[in-house]
């Protein structure tokens, strides 16, 4: 159980903390002359919506992992890791070929909406049809040793996504933006891929 949790928080720590996550919410806010409070309102709205159709799609996905429970073992020796693994390679792959895949907002277009409302909806809507799919991986695993396994991944992944989104869009206000971040954004996938091939690893040769 707890290499579940260590790289479901791994996962949700890794994707509040990358710029598609919160730059986007910053430099927006920036541009609208948004208040402190009303950036913090839509970052927690719009991840509350990609939050929320990330665990539906784990709820679905976890479905899958409950009918192979009677053989967990090897789903979890096995299939787990390799799904990390080939995970970890398409993203290093898209690096390689300079393909920003997982960029969840363009903020340039939002940016063309008039209202607050309409950027509210805009992000919103943007955030609920781009779910992370690395998570899902867990949510089959979880899938596999019982629903109270499931609720604790999409605790975890809820509660920290949304908290390090929050936390860095606070820090971006104050100051983080002026920082050039495009070695992180143009790194994204690279990031990503080297962690989730860092966790197939784990899963693969180490039992928590």
């Amino acid at each position: 159980m707890n290499d579940l949790l260590v790289g479901s928080l791994t996962l949700s720590l890794l994707h509040a903390l990358i710029p598609s996550h919160w730059l986007p919410f910053v430099t927006i806010s920036k541009a609208e002359h948004w208040s402190g409070r009303q950036t913090l309102l839509v970052t927690a709205l719009a991840g509350l919506a990609h939050t929320l159709s990330t665990t539906l799609l784990g709820v679905l996905v976890s479905l899958a992992g409950w009918q192979l429970a009677a053989n967990y073992h090897d789903l979890s020796e096995r299939a787990i890791p390799l799904l990390l693994l080939a995970l970890g390679l398409w993203y290093l792959m898209q690096h390689l070929r300079h393909r920003h895949v997982h960029d969840h907002i363009d903020a340039g277009a939002t940016r063309k909406a008039r209202s607050f409302g309409m950027l509210l909806l805009s992000l919103g809507v943007a955030m609920f049809l781009s779910p992370c799919l690395e998570i899902e991986t867990y949510f089959l695993s979880a899938g596999a040793k019982g629903w109270q396994a499931v609720l604790q991944v999409a605790l975890i992944y809820n509660v920290i996504t949304l908290s390090g989104m929050l936390l860095m869009v606070s820090i971006g206000r104050g100051g983080l933006s002026r920082i050039n971040s495009h070695w992180f954004e143009h790194n994204e996938n690279l990031l990503t891929g080297l962690t989730l091939v860092g966790l197939a690893v784990i899963n693969f040769f180490i039992e928590f």
